[in-house]
């Protein structure tokens, strides 16, 4: 299903592996925050999250730039972000019992360059102020938003 929700979606070039582009952090209302990664140059085109697993039926939200252009350093999920708009809603909240996917397709300097991040509620309902939940290899971890914010180049990087 990811390969499908990439295809078409990223900048020119090939679809490389995602990186550690994203993290989702939990707002003081209680709401799940998208961060994109600090990339000079990034442009975000399309973010998706979907359910992907669990105990919850598939349901979908997604949001693409209608301009193309400009970048996005966080979007709160099932929100929509002046010069985006919906192309699928039927996901609108985050279940228990459920696991979830956030995918992120852009591209940099014509290359694309994607994200992805996947979570369960209870996770994302443990996270304490300042942590957020960022990508480690196929997997994921808990880390301090202040360290998933730095740059780092290699993240930044189309391969």
């Amino acid at each position: 299903m990811i390969t499908m929700l990439i295809v078409g979606t990223t900048a020119a070039g090939c679809s490389p592996a995602p990186k550690s582009l994203l993290a989702v952090e939990r707002t003081s209302t209680g709401r799940a925050r998208v961060l994109i990664a600090p990339c000079p140059g990034y442009k975000a085109q399309v973010i998706s999250a979907f359910s992907s697993g669990g105990t919850v039926e598939y349901k979908r939200w997604s949001i693409i730039n209608d301009a193309m252009d400009g970048s996005l350093d966080s979007v709160e999920l099932f929100s929509v972000p002046p010069g985006w708009s919906v192309t699928r809603s039927d996901l609108n909240e985050l279940k228990d019992g459920g696991e979830y996917t956030v995918v992120l397709n852009g591209g940099s300097n014509g290359y694309g360059l994607d994200g992805e991040i996947t979570f369960t509620p209870d996770r994302f309902d443990a996270l304490k102020a300042g942590e957020v939940i960022a990508r480690d290899g196929k997997g994921s971890k808990t880390v301090k938003r202040a360290d998933f914010m730095k740059k780092d180049a290699a993240r930044c990087t189309p391969e």
